[in-house]
C-alpha cells in the first residue's frame, strides 16, 4: 500500500508546473489593456457630452425662470407704467423691452441669458392692454 502511494506521489510531481511558468505574459496583458481602453474611451466621451449637455440644460431652465418672473412682475406694473429695465439675477442678465402695439396694448418682452455659458438667450413676451 505505501509502495502505491509513493507511486501516486511520484506520478503527480512529473505533471505539476514547473515553478515560474504560471501567470500572464506580456502580451496578453497588453491585449487586456488595450482591450479595456476601447472599451472605456467611448465611455468617457460620452459622459463628457451628456455633463455638458446638463449644464447647457441647467443654463436654460435658469434664464427662463428669471426672465418669466422679470415678465411677471413687469406685467404686474400695468399699462403705462411697464418700462424698459434691464438687471443680473443669479448670473443671469436680462433685458426688458416695452413696445406699444396698438393703442392701449403694449407688448413686454424680456430676454434673458448666462453671458459665457454657451447657451443662447432665452426671450419670453406677454401683452399688456389698457383695462
Amino acid at each position: 500500500m505505501m509502495k502505491r502511494l509513493l507511486q501516486i506521489v511520484r506520478r503527480m510531481r512529473r505533471s505539476a508546473p514547473c515553478p515560474g511558468n504560471e501567470g500572464f505574459s506580456l502580451v496578453e496583458i497588453l491585449m487586456v489593456l488595450m482591450i479595456l481602453t476601447v472599451g472605456i474611451i467611448p465611455l468617457a466621451v460620452v459622459q463628457h457630452h451628456a455633463r455638458k449637455e446638463v449644464q447647457e440644460s441647467n443654463s436654460y431652465t435658469l434664464s427662463l425662470n428669471v426672465a418669466q418672473s422679470q415678465l411677471e412682475r413687469l406685467k404686474g406694473m400695468g399699462f403705462g407704467n411697464a418700462a424698459a429695465d434691464s438687471g443680473v439675477v443669479d448670473n443671469v442678465q436680462w433685458r426688458a423691452q416695452v413696445v406699444n402695439v396698438s393703442f392701449g396694448l403694449d407688448r413686454i418682452t424680456v430676454t434673458a441669458g448666462i453671458p459665457g455659458a454657451g447657451a443662447s438667450d432665452i426671450a419670453v413676451s406677454g401683452l399688456v392692454s389698457m383695462r
